[in-house]
C-alpha cells in the first residue's frame, strides 16, 4: 500500500547520505589558479554589461565569506538574489539563466553551505532568471520582491519536507532575506540597471 510519509522519509534519507558523502572542503586557490581565472575574466573589462556582471560575482561571493566568517547568516544577507534579477531583466534567457547558476553556485560553496540544498535552490535560481528574462517585467523593485518572496516561499516548504527541525531557523533568515532584498533592489536596483544600459 501506498505510504506518502514512508516515501518522504526515504527521500530524506537518500539526501541525507548525499549530503554526508560528499566533501565541500574548499582547496587552496593557487596563484596559478588565480591567473588562469583573470585571463579567462579578461573579456569582462572591456565590455561594460559583462563587466558589471562579473563584479557582482565577486561581490556575491565576499559577501558570502564574511557572511559565513563573521556567523551572519541568520540575517538574509546575499547577494545572489539581487545580481542574478537584474542580470535576468538586462540579457538574454540563456545568458540569464547562466550567470543565476554561477551566482548562486559561487554564494553556496563560497560560505561553505551547499549540501543538500544545492538540489533545489540552483534550479530554482536557474528557472527564475530564464522566466524573467523572458517576459515583460513590473520594474526591477516588484520584480525583486516577488521573486525573492516566491522563492522563500517554495524554500520554507522544501525546508519542511527535508528537515522540519530547521524550518525555524530558516523562516527567521527567509523574514530577513526579503526585508534585506528589498532594500537591495529599492536602493540599488535602478542604479546597476543604468550601469548595464538598460
Amino acid at each position: 500500500m501506498f505510504n506518502l510519509k514512508d516515501v518522504v522519509q526515504g527521500v530524506r534519507d537518500r539526501f541525507d547520505s548525499f549530503q554526508d558523502g560528499i566533501n565541500f572542503e574548499v582547496p587552496a586557490v593557487s596563484r596559478l589558479k588565480v591567473f588562469i581565472l583573470l585571463i579567462l575574466s579578461a573579456p569582462a573589462f572591456f565590455v561594460p554589461r559583462y563587466f558589471v556582471a562579473f563584479v557582482l560575482m565577486v561581490l556575491v561571493g565576499l559577501l558570502s565569506v564574511l557572511t559565513s566568517r563573521f556567523e551572519l547568516g541568520r540575517f538574509g544577507l546575499e547577494l545572489a538574489t539581487f545580481s542574478s534579477v537584474t542580470m535576468a531583466i538586462v540579457f538574454p534567457p540563456r545568458v540569464a539563466a547562466a550567470l543565476a547558476f554561477v551566482y548562486i553556485t559561487v554564494q553556496m560553496f563560497s560560505g561553505s553551505t551547499p549540501g543538500v540544498y544545492l538540489t533545489w535552490v540552483v534550479p530554482t535560481y536557474v528557472v527564475a532568471a530564464y522566466i524573467i528574462s523572458s517576459v515583460n517585467t513590473p520594474g526591477i523593485v516588484l520584480t525583486g520582491l516577488y521573486i525573492t518572496a516566491g522563492s522563500q516561499i517554495f524554500f520554507s516548504l522544501m525546508t519542511f519536507v527535508m528537515s522540519r527541525s530547521m524550518l525555524p531557523k530558516y523562516l527567521q533568515y527567509a523574514a530577513f532575506n526579503l526585508i534585506f532584498n528589498f532594500l537591495m533592489f529599492q536602493t540599488f536596483g535602478s542604479l546597476v540597471l543604468s550601469l548595464m544600459g538598460a
